[in-house]
C-alpha cells in the first residue's frame, strides 16, 4: 500500500468509484450509479436487468489543479414488463450533459466574479459553455428574488444599443435602487405593456423622466394616479447648452476669428456661483464687462439653479413665471427657443416640488450597462443582455460591473 498519498471523497455519493489514474495534466476516474434496480419510464416496473452498457467522458471540478475526467458507465436497462430499453437516469450530470452539475454551477459562479474568456481559459472549457452556465446561475438568482411588489416611485429612461439606431428603455424602482425591467425601444407601446402589467398600477405615485413624449403618454394611460416628474438634470442640462450656444455665437466660428477668453471660459460659464474660486469669480467679471448677452446667459442660468432650491411649490409656480418674463425680456434667441419646453412640461417640471425626485440612479445605471456592452462587444439576444442587466440588482451579484463580458 501507498505511503505518499490520502484518500478524497469525491463529493457525488450516488456514484461507486471503479477505478482511477492520476495522468500528468488530469486524473481519470471511472464511475457508475450504485444503483442496481430501475424504474422503466413507460410502464413503471422495477427492473434489474442490464441490456448493455457504454462509457461517456465527463468534465468535473478541477482537483489539485488539475482537471477530473469522470468515465461513467453508462447502462440500459431492459423492462421485465414491457420489454422496453431505456438509459438509466443521469441525476449527477443531467440528461444529455457531458459535465457534472457542480461544475457547470462552479462556472457560473465564478464567472460571476471574473470574466467568462478567462473563466474559461483557466478550466479548458469553451466560452460558450461558460456563457450558458451563467445565464443559468443568473436565472436562479432572479427565480430565488421572487416577485416583486409594485413600487411607489419608478424612473424611465431610454439607452443606445447600437448608436443612432436602435434603443431600449430602462425601468427602475428609485426606492430600492434596481431595475425592475429592460424592455426593447423607447417608443410608447413597449413601456405601456409593462406598465399594464403592474399588479398594483394604483400604487405608483410618481415617475421621473426625461421630457419624452412617448413616455408621458405610457404613463398617463397605464398608471392614471401616478405624478410625472421632469428629470431635473434634463432641464438644467437645456439651460446650460442655452448658455453654450450663447457664448459660441460670440465666440466665433473660425479658428482665426475665435475669441479665446470666450473658449477658454466654456466650463466656468456652467459651474455653479457657489463653487467658482476667486480666480474664475474675476475671470468671469472681466468676461461679462467685454460680453453683456454672455452676463444675461449666465445670470439666467444661476437664477434656475436657484429656482430648484425652492421649498414650496406655489412659491416655484410664481418663480417660473418670473423666469419666463426675464427670458423674453432677455431677447436671447438660445433661451427664447426653451419657452416651448417649459410651457408643454410645466406640471411635470413643477411636480418635482412635490417628489424630489430625479434619474439620477437611472442615467447611472445606463452608464453601467453601456460598459458591459462594450464589454462584451455588443449582444445581438435581447433577453440575455436582459437577463444580465438584471443580474446587476442587489442580491444579484449587482456589485459586480465585469458580469457580462
Amino acid at each position: 500500500m501507498q505511503d505518499d498519498c490520502i484518500a478524497v471523497a469525491m463529493g457525488l455519493p450516488g456514484l461507486r468509484i471503479l477505478r482511477q489514474r492520476e495522468l500528468g495534466d488530469r486524473f481519470e476516474v471511472t464511475v457508475r450509479y450504485r444503483r442496481e434496480e430501475v424504474n422503466c419510464p413507460v410502464c413503471g416496473k422495477v427492473t434489474n436487468k442490464e441490456h448493455d452498457r457504454r462509457q461517456q467522458r465527463k468534465r468535473d471540478r478541477r482537483l489539485r489543479d488539475k482537471s477530473v475526467i469522470l468515465i461513467l458507465i453508462k447502462r440500459r436497462f431492459r423492462c421485465y414488463g414491457c420489454g422496453k430499453v431505456f438509459t438509466e437516469p443521469d441525476e449527477v450530470f443531467g440528461p444529455r450533459k457531458r459535465t457534472t452539475r457542480r461544475f457547470r454551477e462552479y462556472l457560473g459562479q465564478e464567472a460571476l466574479y471574473q470574466t467568462v474568456n478567462r473563466v474559461a481559459w483557466k478550466e479548458g472549457v469553451g466560452e460558450g459553455l461558460v456563457r450558458r452556465c451563467v445565464a443559468e446561475q443568473i436565472g436562479k438568482m432572479l427565480e430565488a428574488k421572487g416577485t416583486r411588489e409594485t413600487p411607489e416611485i419608478i424612473g424611465l429612461d431610454e439607452f443606445s444599443v447600437r448608436k443612432r439606431h436602435l434603443y431600449h428603455t430602462a425601468i427602475c424602482d428609485l426606492e430600492n435602487r434596481e431595475v425592475l425591467d429592460v424592455v426593447e425601444g423607447q417608443g410608447r407601446q413597449k413601456v405601456e405593456e409593462y406598465l399594464g402589467r403592474l399588479p398594483e398600477p394604483e400604487k405608483v405615485k410618481a415617475v421621473a423622466m426625461d421630457m419624452h413624449e412617448p413616455f408621458r403618454q405610457a404613463v398617463q394611460q397605464c398608471l392614471p394616479k401616478a405624478k410625472v416628474v421632469a428629470d431635473k438634470f434634463h432641464v438644467v442640462r437645456h439651460i446650460n447648452e442655452a448658455v453654450d450656444k450663447v457664448r459660441s455665437r460670440h465666440q466665433g466660428g473660425n479658428t482665426k476669428g475665435k475669441r479665446k477668453e470666450l473658449f477658454r471660459s466654456r466650463y466656468t460659464l456652467l459651474k455653479g456661483a457657489e463653487k467658482l474660486a476667486d480666480g474664475e469669480k474675476e475671470k468671469l467679471t472681466r468676461l461679462f464687462l467685454c460680453y453683456p448677452e454672455v452676463h444675461k446667459a449666465w445670470q439666467l442660468k444661476e437664477g434656475f439653479r436657484a429656482w430648484y432650491r425652492e421649498k414650496d411649490r406655489i412659491k416655484a409656480e410664481k418663480r417660473l413665471t418670473e423666469l419666463g418674463d426675464r427670458i423674453i425680456q432677455s431677447g436671447l434667441p438660445e433661451f427664447t427657443a426653451l419657452l416651448p419646453m417649459f410651457s408643454n412640461w410645466r406640471d411635470e417640471i413643477l411636480n418635482y416640488f412635490d417628489y424630489r425626485i430625479t434619474n439620477g440612479f437611472v442615467e447611472g445605471k445606463n452608464n453601467r450597462i453601456k460598459t458591459i456592452k462594450r464589454m462584451g462587444y455588443g449582444y445581438r439576444n435581447m433577453d440575455n443582455f436582459r437577463m444580465r442587466i438584471l443580474a446587476t440588482n442587489p442580491g444579484c451579484g449587482g456589485r459586480l460591473s465585469h458580469l457580462l463580458t
